[in-house]
């Protein structure tokens, strides 16, 4: 009787969560939480790590950290989703999330190795972004060489060509970009034309950028190209806003942002005040005219790049 009470004792202190806290790990699984939610990810990682220490078999600790760590280290989080996997694979309560894991780590272990601008410790959290509002559309996006190579093709004026350029300079200085003469080797090319189909509207929406194919289906590229309508009089200044907004949609993010403060914002903002002369209220407009990239629209961009798709996190 002894013996078999000593071996019941045994079987109990080594079964999967004994002497577990989980009431710590639970708590601090919802300060991760927190942190996730306020794009704090290396911050959620380090308290689901806690969280693990407390109770090595908290299955919503590992999805978690996994998706934390996706802007963190990609390693990490591979191992992440594996040991999810392998875990939760007899629970069928999580049988949705384990198909996810195992999507996530056939993406994770396919992506390239990015430049330095495209890393995670580029992200700045204060700065926040607009990824959920863009994954969707954007997730077969992402181009894979780098640098990308950029064909400017051949401006009609001076000042739309300096507009160009210099919307070109602006992101290269923050994105792997290359120049090149001529369109057949670019990745994404400009192309001028008088008042395009109704497909391109400069200046204006995602339809200006269109997709295409190169070459054969197995043999091919794709190219995106930007269709400037020569038929609009855009000053120099409304022509770089223009070119920052269409190469970010070239870059990968399909859709636009809410803010006004990013360059991915859907329209060039336009607003109004007065100047009083001699007692008559006198209406100035004007366009106020982004003039760069925002840590938003980087940190979408990085967090487009370096995760696989936008899902929710576990409770």
């Amino acid at each position: 009787m002894r013996r078999m009470m000593l071996g019941a004792l045994l079987l109990l202190l080594t079964a999967p969560g004994w002497g577990a806290d989980r009431e710590a790990a639970k708590q601090l699984l919802r300060q991760g939480n927190g942190f996730y939610d306020r794009d704090q990810f290396a911050e959620s990682a380090a308290s689901y790590t806690q969280a693990l220490q407390q109770d090595p078999q908290f299955l919503e600790a590992y999805y978690n950290r996994a998706l934390a760590n996706e802007m963190v280290d990609r390693q990490k989080a591979i191992e992440d989703w594996q040991r999810f996997a392998e875990l939760a694979a007899p629970d069928a309560g999580f049988k949705y999330q384990v198909a996810q894991a195992n999507a996530r780590l056939q993406i994770l272990r396919s992506l390239p190795e990015y430049p330095e601008a495209l890393q995670p410790s580029h992200y700045v959290a204060s700065a926040l972004d607009y990824f959920y509002r863009i994954s969707v559309s954007s997730e077969s996006a992402r181009w894979e060489t780098f640098p990308i190579k950029v064909s400017l093709g051949n401006a009609p004026t001076s000042n739309w060509a300096q507009g160009t350029r210099e919307a070109f300079d602006i992101w290269k200085a923050m994105f792997p970009l290359e120049l090149v003469a001529g369109p057949e080797r670019a990745d994404i090319r400009v192309e001028w034309e008088l008042a395009p189909g109704e497909e391109s509207h400069a200046g204006e929406e995602l339809d200006w950028v269109q997709i295409r194919r190169v070459g054969g289906e197995l043999t091919g590229r794709k190219v995106a190209i930007i269709t400037v309508d020569l038929s609009r009089r855009w000053s120099k200044d409304e022509m770089r806003a223009i070119m920052l907004h269409e190469m970010g949609h070239a870059l990968g993010i399909k859709g636009h942002s809410e803010s006004k403060g990013d360059i991915m914002y859907f329209q060039i903002q336009e607003g109004s005040h007065e100047v009083v002369v001699p007692r008559v209220p006198y209406p100035i407009f004007w366009k106020s005219l982004v003039s760069k990239p925002s840590q938003r629209d980087l940190n979408t961009l990085i967090r487009l790049y370096n995760t696989p798709g936008a899902v929710v996190r576990l409770e």
